[in-house]
């Protein structure tokens, strides 16, 4: 009986012991199952959902045609300042002028000896083509009359005493030739010696020769006298459109409309240095856009016509989202600048917005004003989670494998 009752226990024992394995068992079961199928779902997730791959950049908000930039390009002293800081201007507004005493002086001089070189050519040129009236532009007879009174008179007078020359050379000419005439009568019938013939042959060729001299002296004096005008016309021409610059870059015209803006002289009377900046011109109905600087480690993945999110920091992103926008340009090379951090290397690239008015992702209209920081998002790329997640693991393992 003892033995029986000892083989009842181990059996119950052993029951037990299974039961409790069991039940462990199932109870990791229960844990383990889930977590493949968690696992599972997981990587196919990870291999099938993209995430975008993006290269962020910080900009500024600025207009197509950039600021406008008011400058002195002489220097002078200011006679006329007609807008102040804040001011919006319409484009053709004249904002101020340099004093013009001197310059119009000087205009009006240069202008003066350039109408009297054209009044002279002109009359050389009728006098080399033997016209018998002296004409001139209307342009000319209306502001400087005077000249061109004194170029006709003076016309008229070398014509006259052209004229008188020649009609003297020519009637020593025609004498010469009664003389010849004479003679030659006179040496058929034997009176004059052959000397005598040949004495009226030469004077006859001197007088000629006098008066074919004076009419071509008359036209290479001319001539001479009208290749040194031009000369000199084609000077004082390039000096009058100098001057005439000047003068037109002493009035300070606002190209675009526009909002003006850092204005360095504000009183009359101050005198400007060349080149000086007077003031700025922000233009208002031009086309905004973002100016970014991208890393040079990201620029071969930033292309025109990619797609892009601005993040406009006045305005929070939380509450009014994004832009959506496009690259239009990207720079050929890096460009340097030189920040509180040290030199800074990047890429210039232009994002502008899809919609006008610009309207966020959420459906809000904001204002993009030029001077705005913002933060742009370009989207390079799509990848799979799985790519991502696996991406330093490939990495590791080229480095590991690549070194000797």
């Amino acid at each position: 009986m003892p033995s029986n009752s000892s083989d009842i226990h181990y059996d119950n024992d052993l029951q037990n012991t299974q039961d409790l394995f069991g039940y462990h068992r199932k109870k990791r079961s229960l844990i383990v199952w889930p977590i493949l199928i968690a696992l599972i779902a997981f990587v196919v997730w990870a291999d099938r959902f993209y995430i975008d791959e993006v290269a962020q950049a910080s900009g500024e908000v600025i207009a197509s045609s950039r600021v406008q930039l008011i400058q002195s390009v002489d220097g002078g002293v200011i006679s006329e300042l007609n807008v102040r800081e804040g001011d919006r201007v319409i484009a053709g507004q004249v904002l101020g002028q340099l004093d013009q005493t001197r310059l119009s002086a000087s205009v009006g001089e240069t202008e003066s000896r350039v109408f009297a070189l054209k009044a002279k050519a002109i009359r050389l040129r009728a006098e080399i083509i033997g016209e018998k009236v002296l004409t001139f532009p209307s342009d000319l007879l209306e502001r400087y009359q005077e000249i061109a009174l004194v170029e006709k008179a003076l016309f008229q007078q070398r014509r006259t005493g052209i004229r008188e020359e020649l009609r003297t050379l020519q009637v020593s000419v025609s004498l010469a030739k009664e003389e010849r005439e004479i003679v030659n009568q006179l040496q058929s019938t034997g009176d004059v010696s052959s000397s005598e013939m040949l004495k009226a042959r030469e004077s006859l060729n001197a007088a000629e020769a006098k008066l074919i001299n004076r009419k071509n002296g008359f036209l290479e004096e001319a001539s001479t006298d009208l290749a040194k005008v031009e000369d000199e016309l084609g000077q004082s021409e390039q000096v009058l459109n100098r001057r005439q610059q000047e003068l037109e870059d002493s009035i300070f015209i606002a190209k675009v409309p526009g909002i003006v803006k850092n204005v360095s002289v504000t009183t009359v009377g101050g005198v400007l240095r060349a080149g000086e900046e007077i003031m700025q011109i922000i233009p208002i109905d031009d086309d905004r856009l973002v100016e970014a600087k991208i890393r040079p480690e990201d620029i071969a993945r930033v292309k025109k016509g990619l797609p892009a999110t601005i993040r406009l920091d006045p305005f929070d992103y939380t509450i009014y989202g994004g832009i959506g926008a496009t690259v239009v340009y990207v720079s050929a090379d890096t460009l340097k600048e030189e920040t509180s951090n040290g030199e800074e290397i990047y890429y210039r690239v232009h994002v502008v917005p899809l919609e006008q008015p610009i309207t966020t992702t959420i459906g809000r209209t904001v204002e993009m004003l030029p001077g705005m920081t913002a933060q742009v998002s370009i989207k390079t790329d799509k990848r799979t989670v799985m790519e991502y997640l696996l991406k330093p693991l490939k990495k590791t393992l080229s480095q590991t494998f690549g070194e000797k």
